[in-house]
């Protein structure tokens, strides 16, 4: 929904494209280095909860921008943090599943693994039209925002990832 919302607010294709695509793709390398280093340097489980927090946190950066109206220097801050944090949880999101994966089927379960991550944005993304329709934007990228808590729970519910017994 953020490219019909940067439309809205009177970004033109060239100033989206700019900061979204090569800005962005920036960001986006920097944040999966720092979250391969998170992981490295702690575990799988906090670096996944401080992506989740960060990504959510980052969504409010919409919220921001919604009320500043056309500012290039609040879309490039937004479009930067959401792409690193973004890129941090890509990082984790990936050691996690690679925690998971074994054995000889390891490269077919990490597919399974990733074609379910991306069901829920699949399955649930036509209904971000009709939200932001329904709502504003402000009350949207809250919205969103909020939609992390249940994922954030569930991983403090889940066992420590890559702590499992060793399957054979």
């Amino acid at each position: 929904m953020s490219n019909p919302f940067f439309v809205e607010l009177g970004f033109s294709g060239v100033e989206i494209a700019s900061l979204t695509k090569v800005v962005g793709l920036a960001a986006s390398v920097v944040g999966i280095v720092v979250g391969g280093v998170l992981v490295a340097r702690t575990s799988i489980r906090p670096a996944l909860i401080l992506g989740g927090l960060l990504q959510a946190v980052t969504n409010l950066l919409y919220v921001w921008l919604a009320y500043a109206g056309h500012d290039l220097g609040v879309l490039a801050l937004a479009v930067l943090a959401d792409n690193f944090t973004g890129g941090l949880a890509s990082a984790a999101f990936v050691a996690y599943f690679s925690s998971l994966s074994r054995g000889a089927y390891s490269g077919t379960q990490f597919a399974v693994l990733t074609s379910l991550m991306a069901m829920g944005r699949t399955l649930f993304g036509g209904l971000s039209g009709w939200l932001a329709t329904w709502t504003d934007w402000p009350v949207f990228w809250v919205c969103t925002a909020l939609l992390a808590l249940p994922g954030l729970l569930l991983l403090v519910a889940l066992p420590e990832p890559g702590r499992h017994a060793e399957r054979t």
